[in-house]
């Protein structure tokens, strides 16, 4: 399954290639990569990160996790194709990505032995909310 998510997070940042040259097809590999990963993460694709063991994840923070990437992924591919309502769907993924990235924090402080699950969740966290959230500043309700 980690294949699968390298897969699609790099027809992801390839499809950002080709659209920064101009080429055709980035629309395709920005739906396909960014649409994929969305699904991957929903709701339950987030039990596939390293633990030890099954028992070292929590049902409730992996719905969590997986339904908040999810939104933030939407978020993304909906405001780099420039859909109906992309800044609302990016902002409600940032949202939703600080309130899972809060409860990861307060998981692991609180069971140290969920720490490899846990630290999966809170990278995933960081970089899709922190790109949904720069995305956001730097180009909401400004002319493109």
């Amino acid at each position: 399954m980690r294949t699968a998510e390298l897969a699609l997070a790099g027809a992801v940042i390839i499809g950002c290639i080709f659209k920064i040259q101009h080429w055709p097809g980035a629309a395709f590999l920005f739906v396909i990569g960014g649409g994929g990963l969305a699904l991957f993460y929903f709701p339950f694709g987030f039990r596939t990160l390293p633990a030890p063991k099954p028992t070292d994840q929590i049902l409730w923070m992996t719905v969590l996790g997986g339904a908040c990437l999810s939104a933030a992924l939407s978020g993304l591919v909906a405001f780099l194709q420039r859909w109906p309502h992309n800044k609302e769907l990016l902002v409600c993924g940032a949202i939703a990505c600080a309130v899972s990235l809060m409860a990861a924090l307060v998981l692991r402080y609180k069971h140290p032995r969920l720490d490899i699950y846990l630290d999966g969740l809170i990278v995933r966290c960081l970089v899709l909310g922190g790109l949904a959230i720069t995305l956001w500043t730097l180009f909401a309700g400004k002319p493109r």
